[in-house]
């Protein structure tokens, strides 16, 4: 794919800012700050999404597969882990299901939100 400037998540920083920065401080309604402070998360999660989605889509297939056996799609995997922790016969330790969990949940989290207590705790203690 040919380098194009500015990418996707170049658009949303570059929005984000402009919103933060420039509208936000002349907007006096306190519910119109709200909602612009959720356009500017949501355009955060975008531009993360942007660019570690793919990757993340990978290392939790690649996960899955390893714990569950199921090379399949997302939503066979993901209905093969629903049955696995429903079937009760987790043995956490032995099964290997927390340390994958918690992987694909800390890559998620740096996704929707890298500021969420519990992810800055683990990755930078």
């Amino acid at each position: 794919m040919p380098v194009n400037k500015p990418n996707i998540s170049q658009l949303c920083d570059a929005l984000q800012s402009f919103l933060e920065t420039e509208l936000a401080p002349a907007v006096s309604d306190s519910a119109l700050k709200y909602k612009l402070k959720i356009a500017g998360n949501v355009l955060g999660i975008i531009a993360r999404e942007s660019e570690l989605g793919e990757d993340f889509k990978r290392m939790e297939r690649d996960e899955l597969n390893t714990l569950l056996g199921d090379d399949g799609s997302e939503r066979s995997q993901n209905q093969r882990l629903v049955e696995f922790i429903n079937s009760a016969d987790i043995r956490p330790g032995e099964d290997g299901i927390l340390p994958v969990l918690e992987r694909i949940t800390l890559a998620k989290m740096a996704i929707d939100n890298p500021r969420y207590a519990s992810y800055v705790k683990h990755v930078d203690p």
